[in-house]
This record gives structure tokens, C-alpha cells and sequence, in this order.
């Protein structure tokens, strides 16, 4: 009996080969593990059914026939609930529960607090968050905004030490810093300054 080399693993012994796709015509030259693997690539890390022969030169797409065909009944059953999932999301009323509860549904009505059939937790249909509670969506997105002007003014006046990466904020003095970790810099370049000199040498 012939063994084939699997053009991903490399492997001869205990490999399996198929078809990959239904519109494949080319020689089947990758093992039906490695498909696997990849398909499961997909669905963990790219949380993507978007899947294509992955023979050099054919990139057919894997349709759901294809993929049932090849795949791990485990692997295939991650397949269609992700597929499943990522349908109701091209809904756009569908709103995950905020407090992950893995249930998710159709919102209706104009009340921007949706509360889980699964659960009973409230989230806000608007922003997709736990519900702010004692705050209107408006008041929420004020005070986000606020917030958010705060941070950027924050970071504004604060750089990384070189030394540790710690946030070192300056409040008032010259542009040399000495960080909880010894290091001494330049606030302005942020330049090492193992001279400890009171003012930038690099300036």
C-alpha cells in the first residue's frame, strides 16, 4: 500500500485523506487530521466559519456539507454553534446577556433595559453593558464621555518609565524623573540619565 506525505504535518503513517471540498479537483495531498485542526483553528481563534481548502493554489471554501464531512463530531458541533451564533448576531435587535450568561435574544419595544430570559440580568440595549442602574442611557454616555476626557488628560501628563514601564505622572519640577525602580530618566525624551544629573543632558 502507497503512503502519502501529508503537506502540512509531513506524516505517512496513520493519516487519513479525503475530499476537502466539493468543488475540489486537485490531489488530495493534506491529511484529514490537519483539515481538523485547522477548521478547529478557526472556530477558536478566529471565532470564524469562513474556512478554505488549504491545498496551495485552490482556497475553495468549506461549506457546511464539507465541514460535517471531514470534521470531529466535536469539532463539527463547535462548528455549527458558532455558525448559529454568528446568524442571530446578524440580527440587529439580538443583544447578548452583559452578564455572560451565554443566553442572548431579540429586544423589542422602545425600554433600552433588556432583561434575560435566561438569567433575569438587565443590560442596556443601547450601549451593551450591565444596566447602569440610577442613570439614563444619556447620563450613562455623559459621564463615559467625561471619563473618557479625563483619562486622555491623565495620560497626557504621564509617560513610561524606560526602566520598569510603570506610568510616572509629573506634576510640577524638570523633565528628570527617578521611578520607584531607581531608574532615572528624561520625562521630556525619556532618555535613561545614570548620571543623575538635575537637568537633561540630551536636551
Amino acid at each position: 500500500m502507497d503512503l502519502y506525505e501529508c503537506l502540512i504535518c509531513c506524516e505517512t503513517e496513520n493519516r487519513n485523506y479525503c475530499r476537502i471540498t466539493s468543488k475540489c479537483t486537485h490531489k488530495i495531498v493534506i491529511c484529514v487530521e490537519c483539515v481538523n485542526k485547522i477548521i478547529e483553528k478557526s472556530i477558536n481563534e478566529k471565532q470564524s466559519i469562513e474556512i478554505t481548502c488549504p491545498t496551495p493554489g485552490c482556497n475553495k471554501p468549506m461549506n457546511r456539507n464539507d465541514v460535517m464531512d471531514i470534521a470531529t463530531k466535536e469539532i463539527f458541533e463547535r462548528y455549527d454553534e458558532l455558525s448559529y451564533k454568528l446568524a442571530l448576531q446578524k440580527i440587529p435587535e439580538f443583544r447578548w446577556c452583559q452578564a455572560f450568561c451565554g443566553s442572548g435574544q431579540v429586544h423589542e419595544g422602545n425600554d433600552p433595559i433588556v432583561i434575560c430570559e435566561g438569567c433575569g440580568a438587565k443590560s442596556c440595549y443601547v450601549h451593551e453593558v450591565i444596566w447602569h442602574e440610577d442613570q439614563t442611557c444619556d447620563q450613562y454616555e455623559e459621564n463615559i464621555t467625561k471619563s473618557d476626557s479625563a483619562t486622555d488628560a491623565y495620560l497626557s501628563s504621564t509617560k513610561r518609565c524606560p526602566g520598569c514601564n510603570i506610568y510616572i505622572e509629573k506634576t510640577t519640577g524638570c523633565d528628570t524623573m527617578t521611578c520607584e525602580c531607581k531608574c532615572v530618566f528624561c520625562m521630556h525624551c525619556l532618555h535613561k540619565n545614570p548620571g543623575h544629573k538635575p537637568t537633561c543632558i540630551y536636551n
